[in-house]
């Protein structure tokens, strides 16, 4: 009776456990307690040590233009060919020369006109100079103010010291070769042409340090959300993992099959480190665009930028973007500037192929000072009829006393081979290179414009695609995960559309990225070049 007392007992505790274990057993998996994931919402990892910046992409852009070592570098080439035009504008300044002179010669007599057996002479000069090159017809002007005084022993000598001061003036005219241009004007001309190129050039470089900035600042972005994406990936995995284990202990899955989510486990880790690894490459090239330095404070810290992409369905109008391009962009204009510099060099060079004709005139006023002497017969003591000084020379130049006129034309044509021939006929080819370049340059801009402008709409186009797969990704992996909840569905298939979502959210995020960097490259391929 006890032995069978106890037996049903024992039955019934059995049978009230049954139902315990069979209810542990088709518990529903718990469901992702994850919130929606969000673009632009995700933080930046952040080291020991460091300080989160936020920073717009405004921010960014006028740290850049302020502190980027390419852009300082690049301010200063306006200045330095500043100083090249300066220079060549010097060639047209007025120079000033000025020389003194002292000489003492002393003469052993030849004949019974030398004035003495020794005549000693003592001679000083002062002259002064000023000239200057025209800066039209290549002209070139000259005034000359020259001045001596003599004082000798010499018996036949009428004035002692005796001063002698000539001013003059002499304008030099090209007829032919160096009238319409030369090398000094064409210089000139083209130091100027330089300096809109040197302008041209600072502009396009801002322009591109800005683009770069942007395309750094979006892609840092990119990155992080890359690390929030493979962080809920692996939160995912780790999740799936620990209700595996809780089947492995009810009986309801083998180790063998328990091994499939470790692995998942372990892929979504390194998955995870390779996001932080690009992160921090893209980051410290964000940063170099940025740091004015080795010890910018800027490398201290982790910067987190806050602006969110805005997809916008931009509408373009390619025709109009390419004769803005063609009107404005710096790169054309620098090769238009390139074509007028050669154009130079060839009306240069044909210039120079004319016969030198110069014609001069000149026109002077002569005075002479000093005391006046007479001698009465050949070699008679001096008497003084009438003192003198340096100022009677200048008295006489100030009466036009002593004027003189010169007019001279002067030709010269270097016969047989022409070396200048053989300059024009390449300076001619290097015009027409010139041209064919600038033309070139006018259809990769027509290229350049098109390709970005259809890019645009492309990459709408494959963010809406890039958004319908992730929505239908998420509807997916939720759908397995119930179903594996539920018996139906098996661990691989949760995998696999866990790995889809992942690899969706990725793409979607790099179509948001496309599509605003594809607006942004839209609008610089109309501005500068590069």
């Amino acid at each position: 009776m006890n032995r069978r007392t106890s037996a049903f007992r024992i039955f019934v505790a059995v049978m009230a456990l049954v139902p315990a274990t069979l209810r542990a057993q088709d518990r529903p998996v718990q469901q992702s307690t994850q919130t929606p994931y969000v673009v632009g919402q995700a933080l930046p990892p952040l080291d020991p040590g460091k300080t989160l910046v936020a920073m717009t992409l405004e921010q960014a852009v006028a740290r850049a233009l302020e502190s980027n070592l390419d852009i300082q570098s690049a301010r200063l080439d306006p200045v330095i060919q500043n100083y090249a035009l300066r220079a060549a504008r010097a060639a047209f300044s007025p120079t000033l020369n000025m020389t003194f002179g002292y000489n003492s010669a002393t003469n052993q007599s030849t004949s019974q006109l030398d004035g003495g057996a020794r005549t000693s002479t003592e001679r000083q000069t002062f002259n002064t100079s000023l000239s200057k090159t025209m800066p039209w017809y290549g002209g070139r002007l000259s005034a000359n103010f020259n001045n001596s005084r003599t004082e000798t022993n010499n018996a036949f000598a009428t004035r002692n010291p005796s001063y002698n001061s000539t001013v003059s003036l002499n304008y030099a005219q090209p007829l032919l070769a160096g009238f319409r241009t030369d090398n000094q004007r064409a210089a000139l001309e083209t130091e100027q042409i330089q300096s809109r190129i040197t302008d041209l050039r600072l502009l396009s470089q801002i322009e591109n340090v800005r683009h770069q900035v942007r395309q750094a600042y979006w892609g840092l972005r990119a990155t992080i959300e890359q690390i929030e994406i493979q962080r809920r990936n692996l939160a995912q995995a780790q999740q799936q993992l620990e209700e595996n284990r809780i089947r492995v202990q009810l009986g309801r899955m083998t180790d063998l099959q328990l091994v499939q989510t470790e692995a998942q486990v372990a892929s979504a880790e390194q998955s995870l480190l390779n996001a932080e690894i690009q992160w921090r490459n893209q980051e410290f090239a964000f940063k170099r665009l940025l740091l004015g330095g080795a010890d910018d404070p800027l490398l201290a810290q982790t910067v987190n930028p806050t602006d969110q992409p805005v997809i916008v369905d931009q509408p373009v109008d390619i025709q109009a973007a390419i004769e803005r391009a063609l009107q404005e962009r710096a790169d054309l204009q620098q090769q238009r500037q390139q074509r007028d510099i050669s154009t130079l060099n060839l009306d240069v060079t044909k210039s120079s192929t004319l016969p030198d004709v110069t014609l001069t005139a000149g026109y002077s006023l002569q005075g002479i000072g000093g005391d006046l002497f007479d001698r009465s017969g050949l070699g008679g003591e001096p008497v003084l009829i009438q003192p003198g000084s340096y100022l009677d020379g200048l008295q006489a130049i100030r009466d036009f006393d002593t004027p003189t006129w010169s007019l001279t034309l002067n030709a010269s044509y270097p016969l047989g081979t022409n070396v200048t021939r053989a300059n024009l006929e390449r300076a001619r080819l290097q015009l027409r290179q010139a041209e064919l370049a600038l033309r070139s340059q006018e259809l990769a801009i027509l290229t350049q414009v098109t390709t970005a402008g259809l890019a645009v709409g492309n990459t709408f186009l494959q963010y809406e695609a890039a958004r319908r797969s992730r929505q239908a990704a998420e509807r997916n992996e939720e759908t397995e995960r119930l179903r594996y909840s539920v018996g139906v569905a098996i661990n691989f298939e949760v995998v696999t559309a866990q790995n889809a979502l992942t690899s969706a959210r990725l793409s979607e995020l790099q179509a948001i990225i496309n599509h605003v960097n594809a607006i942004a490259e839209f609008e610089r391929v109309q501005r500068v070049g590069g």
